[in-house]
């Protein structure tokens, strides 16, 4: 009875009605006289609150479980008590996306910034030329403009900006593009929603533009773990067929993150996980497409250099000592024995 009495009063408390002694026991059980104007008050604040939030940031607020008094914590964890102090909704990974605010009607080509004409032209560049040099077009899952304005803006701001980028003459389309890009860009950098292919258009930035290359790559990286990408390697060989190009995604990212932060003496943030140490058993896929073979087998390269950035690091001063040769040797041998495995697997597939 004490539970109860403390949760109704709680459940009172919190919705701002008065509190249980209130309540007259002598007559109907109704609400008191002042109750239906004390609900109508919280009601209008409630209204309120919920219009202010539609003005707010993202950062919302839940009520967290209250503790079980049967199961009590001598040392409270980390997370546990940060969610019960802050009652945070977002500090939780959140799986569901946001519908996007950028709709194909409100995008740059429907505000008439560039033609649908020229915006076709350009996408039909890229498909045909340019997504052929990322490991035979498999980072491009639409075959229409229509189907990737209605998926993702920046995506395709990103494929537009990057053919225009490649055309001879189109200097004054390739400024539009790509101030739209990086408008969206700076627009989503605090945003909690994401689409795979939001993704992808940072990798396809970070790829050909090289000026934003090292802050899209890190953005992609962020984005990708926040949804927990991370995880879908494991899912996939759990039976979960739909994960494969999640996880197909997530060895694009480790590529693209290795490739602008190993060549230029930057520490990579992506370890070896289990995706990455287990990539054989992704080809083996029934899923994989020749494509695949190439962006493993640059993975496969990737987990090379990785080892030997981790032992001499980046500092190009450090003198090297009689064992370090031996080392590099191996390190070299390695190279050519990645050579000679991957070179005749992807030879088919090399784009013409």
């Amino acid at each position: 009875m004490q539970r109860l009495e403390a949760a109704v009063s709680y459940l009172l408390r919190e919705n701002k009605f008065p509190s249980l002694s209130a309540f007259d026991l002598t007559h109907s059980p109704g609400a008191p006289s002042d109750l239906s104007s004390t609900s109508n008050h919280a009601s209008s604040e409630v209204r309120v609150n919920d219009m202010n939030a539609t003005k707010s940031l993202d950062m919302t607020r839940e009520n967290s479980q209250e503790p079980m008094p049967e199961e009590p914590d001598l040392v409270p964890a980390p997370m546990g008590t940060l969610y019960e102090v802050t009652k945070l909704r977002n500090l939780r990974s959140n799986q569901v996306g946001k519908p996007k605010s950028t709709l194909m009607e409100e995008d740059f080509i429907s505000r008439g910034c560039i033609s649908l004409h020229e915006a076709e032209e350009l996408f039909a560049y890229f498909r045909r030329t340019l997504n052929q040099l990322l490991w035979g077009g498999i980072i491009l899952l639409h075959s229409d403009l229509s189907s990737v304005r209605r998926s993702s803006s920046l995506l395709s701001a990103a494929i537009l900006t990057v053919s225009a980028l490649h055309i001879p003459n189109r200097t004054d389309t390739l400024n539009k593009c790509y101030n739209e890009f990086v408008s969206l860009i700076g627009a989503a950098t605090l945003s909690r929603y994401h689409t795979l292919d939001d993704i992808r258009a940072r990798c396809i930035g970070a790829f050909w533009l090289p000026d934003l290359s090292w802050k899209l790559s890190g953005q992609a990286v962020r984005i990708a773990t926040e949804i927990n990408l991370h995880h879908s390697f494991l899912k996939m060989t759990r039976g979960q067929t739909d994960q494969f190009e999640r996880a197909k995604l997530w060895y694009l990212i480790y590529v693209c993150e290795h490739h602008f932060s190993i060549a230029y003496g930057r520490p990579p943030s992506i370890h070896e996980d289990a995706a990455i140490k287990n990539y054989e058993t992704f080809l083996q896929s029934p899923s994989a497409v020749p494509g695949d073979v190439r962006l493993i087998a640059q993975v496969a390269l990737f987990v090379i250099l990785t080892e030997a950035y981790r032992i001499y690091g980046s500092d190009t001063e450090q003198a090297l000592t009689e064992s370090d040769f031996g080392q590099l040797r191996s390190f070299n041998r390695a190279i050519e024995q990645w050579r000679m495995l991957w070179q005749p697997r992807s030879r088919m597939f090399q784009t013409i």
